[in-house]
């Protein structure tokens, strides 16, 4: 991770301060503002405005930048629920992320139904593409995450920080709990629900999360902003998104009475503005431990109802020389509080003086201030308008199949597999050869609207031309994949034979070889084999430990100078996804004009493809995608199109660019393929690329739990060399028994799976029984499978020789032991 702090939110009232201070007290970090001023758009659509007037990001950098003498504010406009946030993470490897980038208004969010929908979308599925991206790209950062206290449930007894032993009928505890939570609005259910998945990633991920339920925050002004108006942020004081202390103010010096909704017993935190910031900014240093999820009540004053808080500012601005009025007005939250509620809250800032201004200091500087922008005030923005308990007559759209989808519904994917993958054999080796879907064979009986297209020509090229139009579409929006062109092309171990050749031709063209390839040693011979093949090549193959080894793979490269590098994106052998954007970018520093080739045809279908430093990536539809057989998917950088020309060098393809033609298969071909691969691609889009992979890893983790009782108990020595909890693959090593006869067994009954036999996995030669599992399996048909397996062993008793059994006695359990979770913990996980 590098010395950089992401600020998500950074723009806004919290955030802008917070950034401003992190620059100051960590000046060799860089601090990343990612804001897509959605609080500025919004509350200017509302038709509202800030009291105090706020400066553009650019503005406020730079008069930073003026006052400070420092430069370590970077902005980013950016919308967080959005697949850029991963890529940022991935390029900018922060060590700590500050998650403030939330809709962050009640009453906004009960305003009506396309607010509540905005800000359950933006709240929810912003947090959780961060968490996916800090756990796959930077899983040591420390996320603090800006809750909020209203997320606790008040039902009389002390809010504890966070967790607590509760007591039930005499029953305590045996381990902390979660404090309950419930709230009345729909903002604070999102904030419900992201502590939730907050707790799910620490405990299941491992991940390193601080949850910050913050009080009500006050104030205007922070020690860095120096005085300087450019610095000041935002003061809203609307019915909207103005906060309750900062709206008495503003009618104070409005010279309009503090309205007290309802019966004014209402319980509220509070904490000031500078406060906040110097808590917040101090986490830093203080991360919590890894698997962590550390909960901190953010809130100083905790004594106050809103009748006492009006009171008290009534009070401390008579002593300004205000004459303050109190007024009452219905509650237009319908919050029931005859009485004010008897509580303590638990919180662990309590007791430091620097984490706690007093409120009469913090009221008196606010007034003053205020006091200069008074003529700024517009008084309709005190007057509440969103009822949150009014009767609304709301249609909602019926969901569709593909809305419905539960990844532990059995009667669903069932249902699912007989329409879209019936068949009665079982295939757990999509890596090899994968199930086509219903809709992929349908188009071999695809009839054209007016004529026979197998006696139709000019037909035959128009469909494959508009099928391949559809594919880029629909690739594009699967598999966003800025600078490369895409093209249809053969299969990978096909493709691979032409840009061996066409690749030998352009280095001939400059030097005599032999031309040096590196690659990893757990390459399929269809990739790499055309190389090995080819005498003109001569391949290095990598053992891991350098691989895993930045300084050694460094030196490794510059002593090679390859002209190639060949990795594949998830191992064959074993369902590893590689690092291999790690690898590229090593070797893009180290050797910048070597070409890289990326290997996809194990993880198209399952993961996100590592576009970035490659100048190629290619896959095979026919295998996790389950489209047609000896399809491929071709992506290319433009530089490296040009540097080599064409694969096919007679005749035209499809495509109307001149640049691509070259590498679009030419002639006449198989043109219902380029509607098959449409076909794979629209039911893997309409099924989600989570979806598909969550379930296949809920379905993967059933099946190996079960495999690995059926071994231990008929005292077969195993190791499983996958231990990625959602891979879709299960690789199971043998080094004293050859699982041969075995895979033979299944494949006559209906069950097909992989057999890999004396193969080197990080220097230990297995025989590897390579099991995968796709997405429309269903439990009971994964039970069947290992009813043939205990079937087999029963029988046979064991699948080695007899003189092998005593060699076996001292490893019957892994050699590298897997811990999977439970099935519900996956669940979680997805």
């Amino acid at each position: 991770m590098k010395n950089t702090i992401f600020v998500l939110g950074g723009d806004g009232y919290l955030g802008w301060p917070l950034s401003m201070k992190l620059a100051i007290q960590y000046p060799d970090h860089k601090i990343v503002i990612i804001d897509n001023q959605f609080r500025r758009n919004t509350v200017r659509g509302l038709g509202f405005q800030t009291l105090i007037p706020i400066a553009k990001p650019e503005a406020r950098i730079a008069a930073f930048a003026k006052v400070h003498g420092q430069t370590n504010i970077r902005y980013i406009e950016m919308d967080v629920n959005s697949e850029k946030l991963e890529e940022i993470i991935q390029a900018e490897k922060p060590h700590t992320i500050y998650h403030l980038a939330q809709q962050c208004s009640a009453s906004y969010s009960m305003k009506g139904v396309e607010e509540a929908l905005f800000t359950i979308q933006n709240n929810e599925s912003g947090n959780m593409r961060l968490l996916w991206a800090v756990r796959k790209h930077v899983p040591q950062a420390h996320i603090i995450k800006l809750g909020s206290m209203g997320e606790y449930a008040q039902g009389g007894i002390d809010i504890a920080e966070g967790y607590f032993c509760p007591e039930h009928k005499g029953t305590v505890a045996t381990k902390p709990m979660p404090y309950p939570r419930a709230a009345d609005d729909i903002y604070h259910i999102s904030k419900i629900n992201d502590t939730n998945y907050i707790a799910m990633a620490c405990r299941v991920w491992n991940l390193r999360i601080t949850d910050i339920m913050q009080s009500t925050i006050f104030g205007f002004i922070t020690e860095e902003m120096a005085g300087c108006e450019t610095l000041y942020t935002r003061c809203d004081y609307d019915h909207i998104y103005g906060t309750v202390l900062n709206r008495f103010l503003t009618q104070t010096v409005a010279g309009h009475p503090l309205t007290v909704y309802g019966k004014g017993n209402q319980r509220t935190g509070l904490m000031a503005l500078r406060d906040s910031v110097n808590s917040l900014a101090s986490l830093v240093v203080t991360p919590p431990p890894a698997g962590t999820h550390k909960v901190i009540n953010h809130v100083t004053e905790t004594r106050f109802s809103i009748n006492e808080l009006a009171e008290t500012i009534r009070i401390i601005a008579e002593e300004e020389g205000y004459n303050v009025k109190i007024n009452r007005a219905h509650d237009p939250r319908s919050e029931k509080t005859e009485t004010k509620a008897q509580y303590d809250i638990e919180n662990g800032i309590s007791g430091h003086d620097s984490l706690h201004t007093p409120l009469v200091d913090i009221v008196t500087e606010m007034l003053h201030v205020i006091r200069r922008y008074k003529y700024n005030i517009v008084e309709r923005q005190f007057i509440p308008l969103v009822k949150w308990d009014q009767n609304l007559n709301i249609t909602i759209k019926p969901s569709s199949l593909f809305d419905e989808i539960n990844i532990k519904d059995e009667t669903y994917w069932e249902s699912f597999r007989e329409q879209f993958f019936k068949s009665d054999r079982i295939n757990l080796n999509p890596g090899t050869l994968g199930t086509t879907s219903t809709p992929v064979k349908g188009t071999r009986a695809y009839k054209h609207t007016s004529k026979n297209l197998d006696s139709y020509p000019l037909g035959s090229y128009e469909h494959g031309r508009k099928s391949l139009a559809e594919i880029k579409k629909l690739c594009n929006q699967l598999w966003p994949s800025w600078g490369y062109n895409l093209t249809v092309t053969h299969s990978t171990t096909q493709t691979m034979n032409l840009l061996a050749l066409s690749m030998l031709r352009k280095f001939q063209q400059k030097a005599k070889g032999p031309y040096k390839i590196i690659t990893t040693t757990h390459e399929h011979e269809g990739g790499i084999g055309c190389f090995q093949g080819l005498p003109e090549y001569e391949v290095f193959y990598i053992e891991d430990y350098i691989l895993g080894n930045p300084k050694a793979f460094a030196k490794k490269i510059e002593e090679i100078q390859p002209d190639i590098a060949f990795f594949s994106h998830v191992f064959y052998d074993t369902g590893i996804v590689a690092p291999v954007k790690q690898w590229t970018a090593m070797v893009r520093k180290h050797m910048p004009g070597c070409k890289i080739v990326l290997d996809a045809a194990q993880s198209l279908g399952i993961y996100d493809l590592p576009f970035g430093d490659a100048d190629m990536v290619l896959g095979s539809t026919h295998k996790w995608l389950f489209g047609p057989h000896g399809g491929g998917l071709l992506w290319m950088k433009d530089e490296f199109a040009n540097w080599m020309e064409g694969i096919y060098w007679s005749g035209t393809g499809l495509t109307n660019n001149p640049a691509q033609a070259p590498f679009s298969i030419p002639g006449g071909q198989d043109f219902q393929m380029y509607e098959a691969i449409e076909e794979s691609l629209k039911l893997f889009k309409q099924i989600g690329k989570n979806t598909a992979l969550g379930r296949s890893s809920y379905l993967r983790a059933y099946f190996q739990l079960k495999l690995e009782k059926i071994f231990v108990e008929n005292e077969i020595a195993y190791e499983f060399l996958n231990d990625d909890k959602l891979s879709p693959v299960i690789a199971i090593g043998f080094t004293h028994t050859d699982p041969y006869n075995l895979y033979t067994y299944l494949n006559d009954h209906q069950v097909h799976t992989k057999c890999i036999k004396n193969h080197k996995v990080s220097g230990v030669n297995y025989h590897i029984l390579r099991i995968g599992v796709p997405y429309f399996e269903t439990v009971a048909r994964l039970d069947c499978a290992l009813f043939e397996i205990e079937q087999y062993l029963s029988e046979k008793r064991k699948i080695t020789k007899p003189a092998a059994r005593a060699r076996q006695s001292n490893r019957l359990l892994p050699a590298r032991a897997v811990i999977l979770p439970s099935v519900a913990a996956i669940l979680h996980m997805l």
